[in-house]
């Protein structure tokens, strides 16, 4: 009697688990709108002290500026995506009371626009997975729901860019106000919380190295590294359903025709 009932109910279990695992294969398309903060590191401004590791130190509220995200993400497996990025920045850099070169009270605003490719590890996922707590909801269904992902990424895209500037033209300088194409190299950390099966809401903060020295627009005898670039933005996603081919529904012509 005993193996009647038990024997029925962990062949339940172990079916509702290889169900939930494969569930990502169904939702492994999203998209993502975002806004944030552009923060652009070259030869204006910046903290005092040459030791800086990333330029962290040189990032300020007032040379703080607007980005807006937008991304398209294909799961791999659970712990790997590819991520497409289209972003858009706006920085504003000065040469600011107690920063490195402030008697020179040059400023530069920049525009850029950055396409990427990045590869994402997920330490910590956001699909359904077993927890440390109860096995089930009072409704008596598996309740392993996990609510927290993050990742960390890393990836190579292009950057176009131009800029306007107010200096007092030296003649030791180099100006390149002009609009300008150059690699950009991201890497950088994601958190993601689960609204739904389907939303997710999420931040994002990406440091950028870059194969130029001009995205402000300047470069003078003393600069040593390229210009760089930090992204942070806070983002909305939306997981897009897919059909059994692996594509998302609304191209799958089968389901077109079973649905009209």
């Amino acid at each position: 009697m005993l193996k009647q009932i038990v024997l029925p109910f962990i062949l339940l279990f172990f079916i509702a688990l290889s169900s939930f695992s494969q569930q990502w294969k169904l939702l492994r398309y999203e998209v993502a709108l975002g806004v944030g903060t552009t923060n652009v590191y070259g030869d204006l401004g910046g903290a005092p002290n040459a030791t800086n590791l990333f330029f962290i130190r040189d990032i300020t509220f007032r040379n703080t500026r607007p980005t807006i995200y937008t991304a398209l993400r294909y799961k791999i497996d659970p712990r790997m995506s590819l991520k497409f990025n289209l972003d858009y920045g706006y920085s504003r850099n000065e040469d600011f009371s107690g920063s490195r070169n402030e008697v020179r009270e040059f400023i530069a605003i920049t525009n850029l626009f950055e396409i990427s490719a990045q590869y994402e590890f997920y330490f910590l996922q956001e699909e359904r997975r077993l927890k440390s707590a109860a096995m089930f909801n009072r409704r008596g269904m598996i309740n392993n729901y996990s609510t927290i992902g993050a990742y960390v990424f890393a990836g190579a895209g292009g950057v176009v860019y131009w800029s306007e500037l107010e200096v007092e033209h030296r003649p030791f300088d180099t100006y390149k106000p002009e609009t300008g194409i150059t690699l950009a190299l991201p890497i950088g950390v994601g958190i993601k919380y689960v609204l739904s099966d389907q939303w997710m809401l999420g931040w994002e903060l990406g440091y950028r190295h870059t194969l130029s020295d001009f995205i402000d627009g300047i470069q003078t005898p003393w600069s040593e590294n390229n210009d760089v670039y930090w992204l942070s933005t806070l983002n909305l996603s939306y997981r897009i359903p897919t059909s059994r081919k692996g594509v998302p529904i609304f191209m799958d012509k089968t389901w077109r025709r079973a649905r009209f």
